[in-house]
């Protein structure tokens, strides 16, 4: 196949698509130039450290085909990436607040001063945490629980400290009371919220046919809908530059389609007319 205009993807005028999104933008892949769609299952094989020069290897229909990470092709931050940082973070933070904690009692016991942050929305956590946005709303409630245990476990430090100029004993006491109740909450919560995040990565594989036949896979974080356009909500892009402008040969930018007053989708075109 030597590629395919605009006016031959526009059949009678309309097109049907297969949307799906990056943190940046929404794209859409004409519907008849895909072949086949699955669950990413890591039946890959990768070739070295990958750039927007490089991809993968992948099976299909007996036949090894090259597999594109659409985001690394787009300059995009993946979803797995920002998934595994989001799991790192709880994690990291987890264990800033045992040894918080830890901290507490040694000051207690040695009567040291104490000098990690008393103030929840100082710490790492509590800085992150009142910045932080998410669309998942599972995840979102999750995160709306930690409020109340995290404010309690920096309200010990100035309460144990008073306690402790009296009474050590009591204050070490209530210290490990804590560790055991509140310190547990929060730490459960904070591997629900790792949980969430580990559910919620499921990357597909978009098999696509390009010119003179060729096979090749995208690796995409998300398929959205597939959607019908006309050609009225359709509008070209002439830049020269841009994004994929440098993959241009296999996978072109055609254009815009437009739904009403939605954020415009990019049209890739798998099969572009080149030369």
């Amino acid at each position: 196949m030597n590629g395919q205009s605009i006016d031959q993807l526009f059949k009678d005028n309309r097109i049907s698509v297969i949307t799906f999104s990056t943190r940046d933008a929404t794209f859409a892949i004409p519907l008849e130039q895909v072949r086949y769609i699955e669950k990413d299952v890591q039946r890959n094989i990768q070739v070295g450290k990958l750039d927007k020069f490089n991809h993968e290897v992948i099976t299909f229909q007996n036949r090894a085909v090259p597999l594109y990470d659409f985001s690394v092709l787009t300059g995009s931050k993946t979803q797995l990436d920002e998934s595994l940082e989001l799991i790192q973070t709880f994690t990291d933070r987890e264990q800033d607040h045992v040894d918080w904690l830890d901290s507490l009692e040694q000051s207690i016991q040695m009567g040291a001063p104490f000098t990690k942050a008393t103030d929840p929305n100082k710490c790492s956590f509590g800085v992150w945490y009142n910045k932080f946005k998410t669309n998942d709303s599972d995840l979102s409630e999750i995160l709306d629980k930690f409020d109340e245990p995290h404010k309690k476990i920096h309200a010990l430090a100035h309460e144990l400290l008073e306690l402790a100029k009296n009474d050590k004993s009591g204050a070490l006491n209530k210290l490990e009371f804590e560790r055991k109740t509140t310190l547990a909450g929060l730490r459960k919560l904070f591997g629900s919220a790792r949980e969430r995040v580990i559910n919620n990565i499921r990357p597909i594989i978009v098999f696509v046919e390009q010119n003179n036949r060729k096979i090749a896979a995208l690796r995409l974080d998300n398929i959205k809908d597939i959607e019908s356009y006309s050609i009225t909500n359709f509008s070209r892009d002439d830049t020269t530059d841009g994004v994929m402008k440098k993959n241009s040969s296999e996978f072109m930018i055609e254009g815009f389609l437009r739904n009403g007053d939605k954020p415009p989708c990019m049209l890739i075109n798998c099969q572009p007319c080149v030369g």
